[in-house]
């Protein structure tokens, strides 16, 4: 019985750790001009992957993200592609081993920068912490994933 109770406590510890893995969760984000208003979590896997490489209207994707060691895409990382820094590095780098189209990306050094670049580049995509949006949210859109908005229950981004 002792063992059930450790065992359950790890997972509880675990899951914890995983609920918020940086301060206010995080936002997908495009410009506002991009048709899409949401996607769902599988969708934003492959475009993060580079698996999928236009939007529906045709529009190359891009994706603005932070540096690969800072916490917020290691967030993204975890939660959305389940993979480390290093495995990802190497799945996007395998890409054209395998005779794939290369992820188009653009890496910058913070958030509010992140945002800014989407803001003005048709078919970019970011994910930022949520509660860096206030000053900008005007110049993007933040996209429902699973049907669901940073701070609605349910929202399936830490």
């Amino acid at each position: 019985m002792k063992n059930i109770r450790a065992v359950l406590f790890i997972f509880a510890a675990c899951a914890g750790l995983h609920a918020q893995c940086v301060p206010g969760g995080l936002a997908v984000v495009v410009p506002r001009n991009n048709p899409t208003d949401g996607l769902s979590m599988a969708q934003l896997r492959k475009l993060v992957l580079g698996d999928v490489h236009t939007w529906p209207d045709k529009s190359n994707v891009t994706l603005v993200a932070t540096d690969p060691d800072s916490p917020v895409f290691k967030c993204l990382l975890s939660a959305v592609v389940r993979m480390s820094s290093q495995e990802y590095r190497k799945y996007i780098m395998s890409a054209e081993f395998r005779g794939d189209e290369p992820l188009r990306a653009k890496t910058v050094d913070s958030s509010p920068t992140a945002v800014k670049v989407v803001s003005g580049f048709t078919g970019a995509i970011t994910v930022v912490e949520a509660n860096s949006l206030a000053a900008l949210a005007g110049s993007v859109k933040v996209l429902s994933i699973n049907g669901k908005k940073p701070g609605e229950a349910g929202y399936p981004l830490p």
